[in-house]
């Protein structure tokens, strides 16, 4: 991976400055409120309290509104249903309110049967008609709305009336004797992980293992806090909450990762600077939140230019790998050491080599390191006692025996592994014997993170099968008896649960493996033919394809589309033509600029003191053109009119309405394709890079790969369409991203899918997991698989490894 990294350009410090979104905005004013009370929580779900904006004697309107809505309508299905009458303790005379608050009420009384269905004890309601009506048709739907009401009145929803919550909570009792724990597993996938209600009502909380992190870091004197949970569990902002009483100094590899905290950092008005490319505290750029002597533009008003050498105010820096002693130097120039925290992102990174070349530069930035509080963040750092050289180093040296290990397995959604057939992986259909999946099981509980990747669905139907069938099964294990209640059951305690059962197997597991390998089946007939017949599989969102050899991929994916030999000659013909016209202008556009070029390069330099784009001038001062200027102009124009446009046949771009009725997949559902515009194509058709990449974009994808190109131009030609492919991979208009495992660490947009390449066998499986980690980051709640071509990382990611390359640089390069 290519640690080098450069200054932010002019566009870079523009784009920090858009403000993040307000569902976004939201979290990060709470992760950094999060400091003073970890247990601080948000849920901005409506009720009828909240919507009519009343304060006061609650209980009194609690008693109004649910006489005025939900009486009538309970009472009604009380007798259609028959459960027990549930009395409250109140006046026998309806509730009475003044005047002013009648007038008030009765002007909402519109907007409130308008919004019914978001304001939340109408959804209740709904949810507990809908339970009641199932149940007395014998539909098992009413398991699905018996378990969402369950949880959702877990939630913390502020004002919700309280006499409706009572009589909800109430006719669940009732029913709670006649329900079966087993059925609501049995279609656990269906109630939990694609139930939208859990996730649309639920309460915005900060994760364990965050509210971990910042109890550790307000311990006084030195510590190490190894910090382990899965990826897009927002380990990556937990420094937002911490800044609000220490400094710190977050490293990261990847640029766009630390320009994801620094957007959010400023979103939320912190005090930021960044250190990328830096030999020394001169390189280092402070955000305007962070200046405190600078000069004001005497026009605008605004801050001209800011004095990077005094730092007092900054609270967070920002680095590169090689720019972290100058960063430690710079904020100890102003701040004790003991109160800041240095925030190390993926400290593994290149460590799965024997060799490289960054190794020097980690061991010095370790050894050098003065800042007594350090933070080491990764889904995969190596466990502590795996470590124990390293921790004692830090300890010996800062003279603390403050160790604080994190091991979190938060992560409600599910990942669920294919191996090369198609087939879903879990412990019982890959080891055939009992000694070796409680191995398994071991190493899994040692690495929990793995969990997210257990089909809940598959999961499910071990556990019936288990209970129903396994004589030798303990009363404890039972699932009735396992779960005290209904509302225990999710997702995470489900698989702890699966895995208890698996050890509960001995005497039988061969029997077990027989009867489950004998039932398996692919849960897609095919998977490999991407860009034909299998792009239907592909659903909901970009895929991820990471492999060593990106080009073999990349013809493979253009060969297998079967595209017709006259439409591939006919589009090859006009992009040569395009490259022709393209070198054209690139010539007369470099003559019409040398002028400006020069008497730009003074006034180039930006606020931050980093190049500045240039833009076309082509007239000049006094509106008039030179003869010569206007016949290159000319010329321009003419060769811009000449440009070919060039479109693939809808029928080859995979996932597109005219692509699956070709295939017979016309009635697939959400079946996710590209969405390329015109004027991209145009972009991507204009630069010098390799036809293949030209013809992949016409079919929605993209190509992530380092090049090693000394040639200025061809260099550039690589690097705009990156750019473009990251703006198109950041906006989900690309099907399909190819990449070498460069971008195993380097990639944080959001996938639903991703295949790992029979090439990559090689990955140690802390990288292994890492590529996992591409996968399934957004919130939503959809359908992610990772689709494995060589079934030898899945054995290898599942058994304890004890030969780990990673292990052995982190006891020899930081000891």
């Amino acid at each position: 991976m290519d640690l080098t990294q450069s200054r932010l350009t002019a566009e870079e410090w523009t784009a920090l400055e858009i403000l993040v979104p307000p569902s976004e905005m939201k979290i990060l004013k709470l992760i950094k409120s999060g400091y003073e009370n970890v247990n601080i929580s948000y849920n901005d779900t409506l009720t009828l309290i909240n919507f009519s904006k009343i304060s006061g004697e609650l209980d009194k309107y609690h008693n109004f509104f649910y006489e005025k809505y939900f009486e009538g309508k309970m009472n009604k299905l009380q007798k259609k249903y028959k459960f027990d009458v549930l009395k409250f303790d109140k006046k026998k005379k309806k509730t009475n309110l003044k005047k002013a608050e009648i007038i008030r009420i009765k002007n909402i009384e519109k907007k409130v049967e308008n919004l019914k269905d978001d304001i939340y004890e109408f959804v209740l309601l709904s949810f507990m008609s809908s339970f009641l009506k199932h149940y007395k048709n014998k539909s098992d739907k009413f398991q699905y709305y018996y378990y969402t009401l369950t949880q959702v009145l877990r939630y913390n929803v502020s004002n919700l009336n309280k006499n409706l919550e009572k009589y909800i909570r109430h006719i669940l009792e009732f029913y709670c004797s006649n329900l079966k724990k087993k059925d609501f597993i049995k279609n656990s996938s269906e109630f939990i992980e694609k139930n939208s209600n859990l996730s649309k009502y639920r309460d915005i909380s900060l994760y364990e293992h965050q509210k971990k992190v910042i109890t550790y870091c307000k311990q006084k004197g030195p510590k190490l806090i190894l910090y382990k949970a899965p990826t897009g569990t927002g380990k990556t902002l937990t420094p937002v909450g911490l800044s609000k009483k220490h400094r710190i100094i977050f490293v990261c590899a990847a640029k766009h990762i630390g320009l994801q905290l620094a957007k959010a950092l400023v979103s939320v008005e912190a005090k930021i600077a960044v250190a990328f490319g830096c030999e020394d505290p001169g390189g280092i750029r402070l955000h305007y939140y962070a200046a405190k002597d600078y000069v004001k533009n005497r026009r605008t008003g605004g801050i001209f230019r800011v004095d990077n050498s005094v730092g007092d105010d900054v609270e967070v820096i920002i680095s590169d790998i090689e720019s972290y002693l100058p960063a430690m130097n710079y904020m100890m120039a102003f701040n004790k050491a003991e109160d800041i925290v240095w925030y190390w992102d993926e400290p593994t990174i290149t460590l799965d080599y024997e060799n490289h070349e960054f190794h020097d530069i980690l061991k010095r930035n370790w050894n050098e390191n003065m800042i007594p509080n350090v933070v080491l963040s990764s889904a995969t750092l190596p466990k502590q006692e795996e470590i124990s050289s390293f921790c004692q180093s830090f300890m010996i040296k800062f003279k603390t025996t403050n160790l604080y290990d994190i091991n979190s397995n938060d992560c409600a959604k599910t990942i669920p592994i294919l191996n090369s057939k198609g087939e879903v992986v879990l412990p019982h259909y890959m080891f055939d014997s009992f000694e070796k999946v409680k191995k398994c099981v071991k190493h899994i509980k040692n690495y929990s993170t793995i969990l997210r990747h257990f089909d809940l669905k598959e999961i499910s139907k071990f556990i019936i099968y288990i209970n129903k069938n396994l004589e030798s099964l303990k009363k404890r294990y039972k699932v009735e008896n396992y779960f005290e209640k209904i509302d225990e059951i999710d997702s995470i305690s489900l698989k702890e649960y699966y895995l208890k059962l698996l050890l509960q197997t001995k005497d039988n597991y061969e029997e077990i493996y027989s009867y489950f390998k004998n039932k398996r089946k692919p849960l897609h007939d095919s998977t490999i033919k991407i860009t034909t017949n299998d792009s239907y599989t592909l659903t909901n969102g970009p895929t991820i394809y990471l492999a060593d050899d990106v080009e073999k991929i990349a013809k493979y994916c253009l060969q297998s589309a079967k595209i017709p030999r006259k439409m591939l000659e006919s589009i090859l013909e006009d992009i040569y033509e395009n490259d022709n016209i393209a070198e054209q202008i690139a010539s007369i556009e470099n003559e019409l600029n040398k002028e400006e070029l020069q008497a730009d390069s003074r006034k180039g330099s930006d606020r931050y003191g980093t190049g500045k784009s240039k833009k076309e001038k082509n007239i000049s001062k006094n509106g008039n053109t030179g003869k010569e200027t206007q016949n290159l102009q000319e010329k321009l124009e003419g060769l811009r009119a000449r440009i070919r446009d060039i479109q693939l046949a809808e029928d080859y771009i995979p996932n597109s309405f005219a692509h699956l009725r070709l295939w017979n997949k016309e009635n697939t559902k959400n079946a996710f394709t590209s969405s390329i515009s015109d004027s991209i194509i145009r972009k991507i058709m204009l630069l010098d890079v390799d036809s293949l990449w030209k013809f992949l974009l016409m079919m929605g994808i993209g190509v992530f790969k380092k090049h090693g190109f000394t040639d200025v131009k061809k260099k550039k030609a690589y690097r705009d369409y990156a750019a473009i492919m990251s703006q198109l991979a950041n906006e989900q208009h690309l099907y399909l991203i190819i990449a070498s495992t460069d971008y195993i660490y380097g990639t944080n947009y959001q996938f639903c899918h991703g295949y790992i390449s029979k090439d990559l066998e090689n990955l140690t499986q802390e990288k292994t997991i890492q590529a996992f980690g591409r996968i399934g980051r957004s919130n939503a709640r959809q359908e992610y698989s990772i689709r494995m071509r060589n079934d030898n990382l899945i054995y290898k990611l599942f058994t304890k490894q004890t030969d780990k390359m990673e292990v052995k640089n982190m006891n020899k390069l930081f000891c």
